[in-house]
């Protein structure tokens, strides 16, 4: 029976085929990943990517060509011992190993390609390792432990959530199918405090993220449908359940996006790029036109991610069901605390917003979005983001009503700079910025203005010569309020 999402199964496929290089192997890193910069005559290749294409072979059977995708993914580790990048794969196959025994993290590497392609390469065994050439399974295994045992001690931070969850799995399934005791019980202890942390904080750290609930998602199904121990399939059940069911409540069908704040986001509207998040969401019954781009290419932005979706749709039985698609006919409110931060989000009819405050962003700071509002305005939805500029260490963002959110901006000494995302090109006045039925009124006037039009996103960069800077965000006085 046809479904919705295999229009965009179907678009993976194409999207595959038109990146997969026979001559080395491997998958073309896609336009989609950098847009506007020509990456076609670099001739690069995608290690991920390629891992994820196997299976996309594997599930179609093209046995042969997954294969040989496969081989060229184990050529692609870094196999040195005693080094902080042993274990983990090139991101993509041109890149040059660390030399003389110095790399910087997530310069010269990316510390964790062990887990995603771990993760990966031990589900491909689960799923399809009956099929693939004798002696293939061996070689993926052995990897497998190598990004186990060359992961440095305390490396991942505790609240450092998607790779914490995916390296819990794979300690206890490389200890299982090595009949190691020791490494399964080191994978348990890991579980063990990542549901410590996540009963005790109400949810993941790494909260409210269109990317990385996609991959927490993914990470907790993969514990629940090839659980090490039994506590695995019993914390993968509940952690599914718990992210799951806040993705529901912050999804808005109408406006077709997910309300804010964002510990860490892309983008924020679902069908201008593709995110792991709005995949489950199609999955869920979610429009997949509405929650992923209309049109699936080489070049739509963040493509490499639709690589995932097989998959996905193979592990939909443990994550969908936690996953209600429910129009928003009466006001949403939901509220997260970490401690001194809170995160409100607030949903109606036609009008989604979130705010947060408290957090002193260290790590991903591009990616993070204070506040965000989205708004039904003359047939279209209107969606903006206020995120950190340079010199700006903090931004407090509060919500006064389900229209109204103040938020205060602290830098440097001398200067406040403010990086305003917008999904179409806003009217900017002195002290206030406009689109659609939303208003941003700033405390001071800025010293400069930058507006970059990019692919899905306008950027406005706003600089104030003064050490922080005060804005109030309002819906157009006068809208009646529908729920």
């Amino acid at each position: 029976m046809e479904r919705p999402i295999d229009d965009q199964l179907r678009a993976l496929r194409a999207v595959h085929e038109s990146l997969w290089d026979p001559a080395a192997e491997l998958v073309r890193i896609a336009p989609g990943v950098n847009p506007g910069i020509d990456l076609s005559g670099w001739n690069l290749h995608a290690v991920r990517e390629t891992a994820l294409g196997a299976i996309v072979d594997l599930r179609h059977g093209e046995i042969a060509r997954a294969a040989a995708g496969i081989r060229r993914v184990l050529a692609n580790q870094y196999r040195a011992e005693g080094v902080p990048w042993s274990g983990t794969f090139k991101v993509c196959a041109e890149e040059d190993e660390p030399r003389n025994g110095h790399a910087t993290e997530w310069l010269h590497y990316d510390p964790n390609w062990r887990q995603f392609l771990g993760c990966i390469l031990a589900y491909t065994l689960e799923r399809h390792e009956a099929t693939l050439p004798r002696g293939l399974g061996v070689e993926m295994e052995a990897a497998i432990a190598r990004c186990v045992r060359g992961e440095p001690h305390d490396r991942v931070a505790a609240w450092y959530t998607n790779p914490n969850l995916m390296h819990a799995w794979l300690e206890s399934w490389v200890g299982v199918r090595q009949d190691d005791r020791r490494q399964v019980r080191a994978g348990e202890i890991r579980l063990e405090r990542i549901m410590e942390r996540c009963e005790r904080l109400g949810d993941v750290d790494e909260y409210n993220s269109p990317t990385y609930d996609g991959i927490d998602l993914w990470a907790a199904a993969l514990w629940a449908s090839f659980p090490p121990t039994a506590g695995f399939a019993e914390a993968g059940g509940r952690l599914v359940a718990r992210i799951g069911a806040r993705l529901a409540r912050l999804f808005h069908p109408g406006l077709a996006a997910i309300c804010g704040p964002y510990c860490r986001a892309y983008g924020l509207s679902l069908d201008r790029y593709v995110s792991l998040a709005g995949q489950w969401l199609a999955l869920a019954g979610a429009d997949p036109t509405r929650v992923l781009p209309p049109t699936l290419d080489e070049r739509t932005i963040h493509v490499h991610d639709l690589y995932f979706l097989e998959m996905f749709d193979d592990l939909g039985d443990v994550v969908v069901p936690h996953l209600r698609i429910e129009d928003v006919e009466s006001p949403r409110r939901h509220e997260q605390r970490f401690g001194d931060v809170v995160a409100v989000s607030y949903l109606d009819a036609a009008w989604a917003v979130g705010a947060e405050r408290g957090r002193i962003p260290k790590f991903a700071t591009d990616q993070y979005v204070p506040f965000a509002a989205h708004d039904a305005h003359d047939g279209a939805v209107a969606s903006v983001g206020v995120k950190l500029g340079e010199s700006t260490s903090t931004i407090d963002a509060s919500l006064h009503d389900e229209r109204t959110a103040t938020l205060l901006a602290t830098g440097s000494a001398d200067s406040v700079e403010l990086l305003l995302a917008f999904s179409s090109a806003p009217a900017v006045q002195g002290r206030t910025v406009h689109l659609g039925d939303l208003t941003l009124e700033c405390s001071a006037t800025p010293s400069r203005v930058v507006t970059d039009p990019e692919a899905g996103v306008t950027h406005v960069r706003v600089r104030f010569d003064v050490p922080e800077v005060r804005m109030t965000a309002r819906l157009a006085p006068g809208r009646p309020h529908r729920s």
